[in-house]
């Protein structure tokens, strides 16, 4: 292992520490407090108003020398630390002011904001709290404070106190001699966002060698302007945590959280430990470049060289929508040739087909197994069904097939509209597009991986619930149920927990005594070294196996059990585990259904006059546009004949024309038929008109004089008898009557009206 930095590493990104080399007395410091800033300085010596920022780096020297420096662990064989790196960090502040910060009563799970912990705590086990920095600024000899957001702080399970979230990232890399930029460097391994309590473990005087400039000179006390502003008494408060200036908090191997997960594969032989503070910029600091360090570091317990060994990771489910696409990424090395042609790390590929890339690395170059992705078949568009309206109106738009359908208004994105098999649109005045995608259900897969029982070696029931077992989801899943055996029936609490410690999944469940199956429906994420086991107040008795084992216990390409908190000779308490991935919903591409609005035609006819008489001849009606029907009293097919409308009106003569889109429309017209009177010279009626004639039970009689006489009508039977008279008494003008026969017999009278001396004489016939 190379124990040396590279400080010309360094050199060439520009990585310097901010130091200012002055020797102040001490007894100058007494006042440059967060209460007296007399004799505190501001990075411009010129300036006496000014923040006083902290500047918090990662000391390279405490890496490589701190507790004997990095562990290096095998990939087997030592239970919770295979293939991990263990790393102690150091963060000195070299700034002119304390890292200060301070919790708020505001805590959040997700999305959802709590000003009240325990609702918090009811929604999500490790709430966050939000916190604020406090940053002090010297005016003259006065010191006042502002505060800024600077993310949160949670309660670690493992370590019993608050943790600022997300201060440090850890990765394992391959220096890249073409970049300067170590945090561009390809990695080959990860730890996770470490948060850590803040706190002031010790001065740089007291801990020689953790303040360096950027040429390796090692800085004291004495060295730094305001050195002791905060106070130097700094602890794991969850009221208020920091750093103070010119001291370090140190968080050491040992630590849980403190490694670099080394893949399986990773090949023996040089590498960089590149460690990134405050990797999110939470923090207000007077040199934001300065955050991260790079140092050497040989592996030495991997795969030997000349073995290497290539691996491809997915994103996600290896069942694949026809619409969707996934990421593939192969192991860390120096050189990348995909079955794809292309030549980077990581390809996205979105069809079905078999996968393989070649690595060149470390280790020499190797071949991986071929990844093979499937798609479903919903490449293929729903067929639907559109619909029109005649100048507006409400369309249903129906899709031709069984299924569960989602109506948009944009051919992709834009809003859902609406759902099912059919879709109603609104009112709709001009010609609209809509677009009908289908959703597929593809049932996810049922597997079992594991011991089928606890027969495979020699065991006993257990009484320590800190065991657990160590596994990697490589895709989401739902751990439905495991196999146990209990020495005693009881309610005990299980629990699945990320390698922070973290609960990501628990159930209370009442086990038999005896061998029984648990019911869980546990959901794990992708993730790896997950731990499987009981709370920490949970009954125990569950069985074991120290004898027999052999892991890894693969559950196809899903899930591996990769060992025991107590190492590889043992295996914990949960045997046959059922598991089921995910289901897959899947959707097609979008068909355009268009509701139509056809305009109505304009109509219009010709050749009706307002008024006829009876005795007037029949018309012709011409249409517009031509092809209508004519519809009304006297009417046969384009002709008016005003005798056969009869005396009346206003009548409506209507033409109705249908276009090629079905489209219809129609005008009316009114038109009033009246008798022909034919009048005499003496004023008498030449002829009276009678209709109509025949009848079925009543008749008109219409005349005109023009001079008055007194009326009279005579019904008379076919031999002349009367049957009826009526006396209409004085008539002068037009007369219409209306004359009752239906309490006579059918057949044929003589109606003859008498005008004074004068008599008229006409035949009517009732049928």
């Amino acid at each position: 292992m190379l124990v040396v930095t590279k400080f010309a590493i360094k050199m060439r990104n520009c990585f310097a520490y901010l130091m200012f080399l002055f020797v102040i007395p001490v007894q100058g410091w007494s006042q440059c407090t967060t209460n007296d800033a007399s004799e505190c300085r501001c990075k411009d010596q010129s300036q006496t108003d000014c923040d006083l920022l902290p500047d918090i780096s990662i000391s390279d020297y405490a890496i490589l020398n701190y507790q004997g420096g990095p562990t290096e662990y095998p990939q087997v064989g030592v239970g919770e630390n295979n293939g991990r790196l263990r790393i102690s960090g150091s963060t000195p502040n070299y700034g002119f002011g304390p890292l200060t910060v301070g919790a708020v009563n505001i805590w959040t799970c997700g999305s959802d904001t709590f000003t009240d912990y325990n609702q918090a705590l009811a929604v999500c086990n490790t709430p966050a709290q939000l916190i604020k920095q406090k940053i002090y600024h010297k005016n003259n000899g006065t010191m006042t404070s502002w505060e800024k957001w600077a993310g949160s702080m949670t309660y670690h399970p493992a370590h019993n106190h608050m943790h600022v979230d997300d201060w440090a990232t850890f990765t394992l890399r391959v220096e890249n001699p073409d970049d300067p930029n170590p945090l561009n460097w390809t990695i080959v391994g990860t730890g996770s966002k470490v948060g850590f309590c803040l706190m002031d473990f010790g001065s740089c005087s007291d801990l020689s060698g953790h303040c360096r400039d950027a040429g390796g000179n090692v800085l004291s006390n004495a060295d730094f302007i305001n050195w002791g502003l905060g106070g130097g008494q700094y602890a794991c408060s969850p009221v208020e945590q920091g750093i103070s200036v010119g001291h370090t908090d140190i968080y050491s191997k040992n630590l849980y959280g403190m490694w670099i997960d080394i893949p399986p594969g990773t090949c023996n032989g040089d590498y960089y430990i590149v460690i990134e503070v405050d990797p999110n910029n939470n923090f207000l600091e007077s040199d934001e470049t300065n955050n991260w360090t790079a140092v050497p570091f040989t592996l030495t317990r991997q795969v030997p060289a000349g073995s290497n060994t290539a691996t491809i990771s997915v994103s996600g489910p290896t069942s694949l929508c026809a619409s969707d696409s996934i990421s593939l990424t192969s192991n860390a090395g120096t050189a990348y040739q995909w079955s794809t042609g292309e030549v980077t790390q990581s390809i996205t590929v979105a069809s079905a087909g078999s996968y393989t890339v070649t690595v060149t690395g470390p280790c020499g170059t190797g071949v991986s197994e071929p990844l093979v992705i499937t798609t479903t078949n919903t490449g293929t568009a729903p067929l639907v069904t559109g619909a029109s309206a005649c100048g507006g109106g409400s369309v249903t738009l129906t899709a031709e097939l069984p299924g569960t359908y989602h109506w948009f208004d944009a051919p992709t994105g834009g809003n859902m509209v609406g759902s099912g098999p059919s879709f109603t649109t609104p009112t709709l005045t001009t010609t609209t597009d809509y677009y009908v995608e289908r959703e597929e259900f593809i049932a996810g897969q049922f597997l079992n991986g594991g011991p089928l029982d606890n027969n495979i070696g020699t065991g006993a029931h257990h009484f320590t619930n800190s065991r657990f077992l160590q596994f990697d989801a490589l895709k989401p899943f739902t751990l439905v149920s495991v196999w146990v055996d209990a020495l005693n029936a009881g309610t005990r609490s299980l629990e699945v927990r990320d390698e922070n410690g973290y609960v990501i999944a628990s159930a209370s469940v009442f086990i038999p005594q005896g061998q029984s199956r648990v019911p869980l429906n546990f959901r794990i994420p992708r993730q790896n070294n997950l731990r499987f086991g009981l709370s920490s107040s949970s009954t125990v008795g569950l069985y074991r196996n120290n004898d027999g084992v052999n892991y890894p216990y693969t559950m196809s390409d899903i899930a591996t059990i990769t060992g025991s908190s107590a190492g590889a000779q043992y295996y914990y308490f949960y045997y046959d585990w059922e598991i089921k991935t995910d289901d897959l919903i899947c959707t097609t591409p979008r068909t355009v259904a268009t509701g139509t609005i056809f305009s109505v035609p304009t109509v219009s006819y010709t050749g009706l006059d307002a008024n006829y008489t009876t005795l007037d001849p029949p018309v012709n009606l011409e249409g517009s546009p031509l092809g209508g029907t004519f519809s009304g009293p006297g009417i046969i097919g384009n002709v008016f004949d005003p005798s056969l409308a009869g005396i009346g009106g206003p009548y409506n003569v209507t033409y109705t024309y249908t276009d090629s889109n079905g489209c219809a429309n129609s005008t009316a017209r009114a038109v009033t038929v009246t008798p022909f009177f034919p009048v005499l010279d003496d004023g008498l009626p030449q002829q009276p008109y009678v209709f109509p004639n025949p009848h079925t039970g009543s008749y008109n009689l219409s005349f005109e004089l023009l001079n008055g006489h007194n009326i009279t009508v005579i019904l008379r039977d076919v031999t002349g008898k009367i049957v009826k008279t009526e006396n209409l008494g004085k008539v002068t003008g037009q007369f219409t009557g209306k004359f009752n026969m239906r309490d006579f017999s059918h057949g044929v009278y003589l109606l003859e009206i008498q005008a004074d001396e004068n008599r008229f004489i006409t035949k009517i016939v009732y049928h």
